[in-house]
């Protein structure tokens, strides 16, 4: 057998193309793998809905940057290298490490030049913005579209747009640009997510046709059930609000024979019932929420059923017992309801007012006899009484819905023998109540009488605000106030006079109550004089013992007083 002697010569290239193969199969597999971490990092971005990434996807950027630096420090030849960089840049970008964007920016314009304008320029754009720089920002985004590039890129720069007109609360050009977006896009899924995001914030804009166009759109080009069936039911929803009440109502029905949509019949039954509510089909609206708490229970509509069922029972019933009930299962119902505060509210609305209501029971009684212990002793309270009165009827017009009732209240309260620190207020509830009740005459009457009699008061100043043509020749206290505050920069002394004589002639109003706390404030910390301190947190507690001020004021009058005293001893 005869053996050939191998070809010397062949060895070197034999060896070469060994080493290439082995070099290209090592970085191969490391920009593979910089990719799949940069698309497991972008997965995670866009799933989040904070600022703030996750630090999952923080890591899986930082793990990018690493093996692309190490593709181009160590393959300098390889075709790759532009892709490695625009990796590195995105990365930066999105772990908010602007410097080090524009260290990668100017590689790649240095390493490619022309060949990677589009996406200088564009990434350039995007540090700008993150700079604080935003119209530059935008103007160079603008200016990439007179390039020739594809549809993607197109879609891309009208997204980044979308995004900076939303962050400075444009809305109407953000939306503008995300349809634009949604125009170019091909990939269905994607379109569906654009079409979807623009019917939300055309939603919260009350732009109600457009929202109603963008979750058409969501429907037809959306692969996730789940967002598919909640713009139908968004749909459905637009149309209530629209006064559309047939077409609601027909195409909930229609979709509750559908099995399609099964999972949000519940959601369905609760718009029903708030269709049925607002056009005054109480007993059916009731029905309906009842139902839903029965069939599906433990679920956020029925919740939202027991809370409506709760306002139900308050206000057309007058059934605070059963109210309350409904209002304390809405927690139950649902751990994570938004409704569980409005509930938590309603019951200490209610109990306050049942506190209420048999307080003024107690003193109905002693007014029908007057010659009675009790009422001679209601009569030494009159303000405790006003505050009873004058809180029931707050409860009934602001918070129950009864305006009626409230006006009972404020009368009583009005015709009290000895008039009440209250009494201006409650007549300027009164007017505005009338007016609500498209009373025009009678509250223009009250209105003016609190102007008359009160002129320096808060509530003059209201009137006066929200129509001309009230008008006074007496400043209120609400002006002399502001004039106070500018005299302070200029002169101490002369603005102290002004706080005292807000004070001096204005015991009832928000704005001689600051007035007095100012005063009090400086002279105890500022002008470190106690006794005239004192004197300001004694009118505090003398004329506005239930505010926020004079709380404060009790605990630095204590203090004060007991510092004099021991003053006086030595």
């Amino acid at each position: 057998m005869v053996h050939k002697r191998p070809n010397i010569k062949l060895w070197p290239l034999f060896l070469f193309l060994l080493v290439s193969c082995t070099s290209f199969k090592a970085y191969f597999n490391t920009f593979y793998n910089a990719e799949e971490f940069f698309q497991k990092a972008e997965i995670i971005r866009k799933k989040s809905e904070s600022d703030k990434l996750p630090q999952s996807a923080l890591d899986h950027y930082e793990k990018v940057i690493q093996k692309s630096r190490f593709i181009l420090d160590e393959y300098p030849d390889i075709s790759f290298r532009n892709d490695a960089l625009l990796l590195i840049i995105q990365s930066h970008y999105y772990r908010k490490e602007y410097p080090e964007v524009k260290i990668a920016l100017s590689e790649l314009s240095n390493e490619f030049g022309q060949r990677s304008l589009i996406d200088y320029n564009y990434w350039s754009a995007m540090v700008k913005w993150k700079e604080g720089k935003t119209q530059p920002a935008i103007n160079s985004l603008i200016g990439l579209l007179d390039y020739e590039i594809n549809s993607s890129i197109q879609s891309k720069i009208y997204l980044s747009i979308a995004e900076i007109y939303f962050e400075q609360n444009i809305n109407d050009k953000s939306m503008d640009y995300l349809e634009l977006a949604a125009e170019k896009i091909t990939e269905r899924s994607e379109k569906g997510q654009i079409y979807f995001r623009i019917a939300e914030l055309s939603f919260d804009q009350k732009d109600y046709d457009r929202s109603v166009k963008a979750y058409r759109q969501t429907i037809k080009n959306s692969q996730i059930k789940k967002r598919i069936q909640l713009s139908h039911l968004k749909i459905v929803q637009i149309y209530r609000l629209q006064n559309k009440f047939d077409l609601a109502t027909t195409t909930i029905k229609n979709m509750l024979i559908d099995e399609n949509y099964q999972s949000i019949y519940g959601a369905l039954e609760l718009e029903l019932a708030k269709l049925y509510q607002i056009q005054g089909m109480n007993e059916e609206s009731v029905s309906r929420l009842e139902n839903i708490v029965q069939d599906y229970p433990r679920t956020q509509e029925s919740a939202e059923s027991s809370y409506l069922l709760g306002e139900n029972s308050l206000i057309n019933d007058r059934d605070y017992e059963t109210s309350l009930r409904y209002f304390s299962t809405v927690r139950s119902e649902y751990k994570s309801s938004l409704f569980i505060k409005s509930a938590q509210v309603k019951i200490k609305e209610i109990n306050a007012y049942l506190k209420l209501s048999k307080e003024y029971e107690v003193w109905l009684n002693a007014v029908s006899l007057k010659d009675s212990i009790d009422y001679n002793s209601d009569i030494k309270n009159q303000e405790n009484i006003s505050k009873m009165l004058y809180g029931l009827a707050e409860l009934e017009a602001l918070h129950f819905s009864n305006n009626d009732s409230a006006i009972v209240f404020l009368d009583e309260l009005i015709n009290l023998e000895t008039k009440s620190k209250l009494f201006s207020k409650a007549l300027y509830m009164k007017s505005v109540i009338l007016e609500n009740l498209n009373n025009y005459d009678d509250s223009k009457i009250i209105k003016q009488l609190i102007i008359d009699e009160y002129p320096q008061s808060d509530y003059a100043y209201a009137i006066m605000k929200s129509d001309p043509a009230f008008s006074s020749k007496q400043k209120t206290s609400y002006d002399i106030l502001i004039k106070a505050e500018k005299q302070w920069d200029k002169n101490q002394i002369l603005a102290l006079d002004v706080y005292k004589s807000i004070v001096n002639s204005d015991t009832t109003s928000e704005s001689g109550l600051n007035a007095a706390y100012f005063l009090a404030y400086n002279y105890d910390y500022y002008f470190t004089r106690p006794d005239s301190a004192k004197k300001f947190y004694d009118w505090i507690i003398k004329y506005h013992n239930s505010s926020d001020q004079a709380k404060p004021s009790k605990v630095r009058l204590a203090f004060i007083t007991k510092i004099l005293n021991d003053n006086n001893k030595q």
